[in-house]
């Protein structure tokens, strides 16, 4: 069974650039040069690796050339793909504030965090120069330790039923929050979008949560051909499991598709799927 999210691959431009931006945005510094694992999704290798460490979770940056990274362009709040991942902190830290210290442009309307319930968090959105999209939540009772915690990556996709149902089979739980619609004026100011409306589950694996999300207004466009690996921004998440061979035959026993043989890394095995 999974047992929580290992990374969180991101593509990144320029190596050192990111190295910079996360260090100052979020506290996370580089923990090692060298990445966790092969790219197995990708067509050619990257140029440079770093891992940053979190307390509950790392994020792996991969620099590619820039002929397979392309330029830099944002994928829109209502997806599809791995649209963010969050950072949660304490109220105190203005976390908000160092993202646009590290010259992060506000996707949220007004000049902070919004206030969503009256329940003490602050939401925002960001995005860096890559496009990247990054969620800050400003917390004024934490129940974690620390400044910084990853608390989930966000999926959208055009059909959230379809997607529930395989993270379902993948994960072996349900989603622990289901609403049917997301409405409001604080929502729009959050999404920056007018008269929106979505969909959401979540997922809650223990050291993060999934959050999937499908737009009703504007609808969320149906995904087409698969987003290269390369191309800025997230790439991939990676799940750990106890037992790789056991848990292989299980998914593909349910029909789930893996790119090729798994492959063996200075952590131990893995094997990628779509």
């Amino acid at each position: 069974a999974v047992k929580g999210v290992h990374h969180i691959g991101i593509s990144v431009a320029d190596l050192a650039q990111s190295l910079v931006f996360f260090e100052g945005a979020t506290t996370l510094t580089c923990h090692s040069r060298n990445g966790f694992s092969g790219t197995g999704a990708a067509t050619t290798q990257p140029l440079a690796v770093a891992i940053l460490k979190g307390p509950n979770s790392y994020i792996e940056l991969m620099q590619f050339d820039e002929e397979a990274h392309g330029a830099a362009k944002a994928i829109p709040v209502e997806g599809p793909g791995i649209t963010h991942i969050c950072f949660q902190s304490p109220a105190d830290l203005l976390m908000y504030n160092m993202f646009t210290h590290q010259q992060a442009t506000p996707v949220t309307r007004g000049s902070g965090p919004i206030d969503l319930g009256g329940y003490g968090v602050h939401y925002a959105y960001l995005r860096n120069s890559d496009q990247t999209m990054f969620e800050v939540e400003q917390i004024d009772h934490p129940q974690f330790e620390g400044p910084v915690w990853i608390a989930h990556v966000a999926l959208v996709s055009h059909d959230i039923d379809r997607l529930v149902d395989f993270y379902a089979k993948l994960f072996g739980i349900e989603p622990y929050r289901r609403p049917n619609k997301e409405v409001g004026p604080r929502v729009e100011e959050f999404t920056n979008i007018d008269n929106v409306r979505i969909r959401a589950a979540w997922f809650n694996l223990g050291n993060m949560v999934i959050e999937i999300w499908e737009y009703l207004i504007p609808a969320t466009p149906a995904t087409g051909s698969a987003r290269a690996f390369e191309k800025l921004g997230f790439n991939k998440f990676a799940f750990e499991v106890a037992d790789l061979d056991t848990e292989m035959t299980r998914l593909q026993s349910m029909g789930f598709g893996f790119i090729g043989e798994p492959m063996k890394t200075h952590l131990g095995r893995e094997a990628y799927a779509t």
